[in-house]
Order: C-alpha cells, then structure tokens, then sequence
C-alpha cells in the first residue's frame, strides 16, 4: 500500500536547502549577458584602491568591485560610473545607496556603464571611445617633446597632412630596401 504524505503535513525547509536554493539561483543567474540591477551597499576609499560593495536583492552575499587609482583605466572605469550616477570623480563616497546595473561578464559582474573598459564588452564604438580616452591620458603624462610633436602634427593643414604620410611612406619603403639589401 503506497503512503502519501498527508497535506497537513509540511515538508521541513533546513539551512542546506536554502544554501542549496540561493546557489542555484546564482548560477542561472551567472550566465554571460545577463544584467541585474543592485545596490552599491558600502563604499571603500583607500589610498590605492577604491572599493564597492554590491548587494543583488537575490543573493545574501555582495558581490565586491575593485577599482586601482594607480592605473589609468582603473581611474577612467570609476569615473564612468561616477558619471552615470551624476557624481564627479571626487564624489566617489556619495555612490552608497545607489542602483547600479551590473552586467555578467563570464567571470564577474561589470557595471554596463564600464562596458567599454572590459575585454569582449560593449560596441565598437564604447571601447573606442575608451581606448582614445586612455590614449589621450597616456599622452597628457607623455614628456614634453613628445606633447609638441603631437601639436605640431595636428596643426598641419589637410595638404601638408598628406605630403607628411606620403614622405614617411617612401622612408619606410627605402629603410625596409636597404634593410634586404644589406
């Protein structure tokens, strides 16, 4: 004779279940692409790094996001964010209590406003738009003969423009001859 349980009956829930649950949960929501909007619940300032605390209203644990104020992209990423949220760069510390969206990566959430600074993330023009901001970075610290030579350059006309690449060309071409000559 089969037993059924009694519908007055209620199945127990244990801590292992929940644990069980939440882990589930978890992985489908970690899948590449996915975004999810959550709560920056605590802000870090230190003197190398900067870090937020994220709490998804789905999981009990934060998800943590590092930025390095050494780097430059670290800078820029943070930046962004700060922008997205309407805060400047300074204001970095006003960011708890905001919602941000954060984007699953493959290996880790991203906020989609950082897109451009991930490898494999955002469009075309997002990471070229964020290559060229950190060139132009990169050059600001450049020394100064080297900040000249880019003014100089971009104050050439159109004709001089492109009688400059035609002359580097034909160097090329003779350094690159000389080169299998000798």
């Amino acid at each position: 004779m089969n037993e059924y349980p009694r519908m007055t009956d209620t199945p127990s829930v244990s801590a292992t279940d929940t644990d069980e649950y939440e882990h589930l949960r978890r992985k489908k929501k970690e899948t590449q692409g996915t975004v999810e909007l959550a709560e920056i619940v605590d802000v870090w300032v230190g003197t190398d790094e900067v870090v937020l605390r994220c709490r998804f209203d789905w999981a009990t644990e934060p998800t943590r996001l590092s930025y390095d104020l050494n780097s430059d992209r670290g800078i820029a990423r943070l930046e962004r964010l700060c922008e997205t949220n309407g805060l400047a760069f300074e204001q970095v510390d006003h960011l708890e209590g905001s919602l941000v969206e954060l984007q699953y990566s493959g290996q880790r959430w991203v906020p989609t406003a950082e897109a451009g600074y991930e490898q494999g993330q955002g469009s075309i023009g997002e990471t070229f738009r964020a290559e060229l901001g950190l060139l132009a970075r990169e050059l600001a610290g450049a020394p100064a003969i080297v900040r000249r030579g880019i003014r100089r350059v971009r104050a050439l006309s159109m004709t001089q423009t492109i009688i400059a690449v035609l002359l580097v060309k034909k160097l090329l071409i003779v350094a690159l001859i000389a080169y299998l000559v000798l």
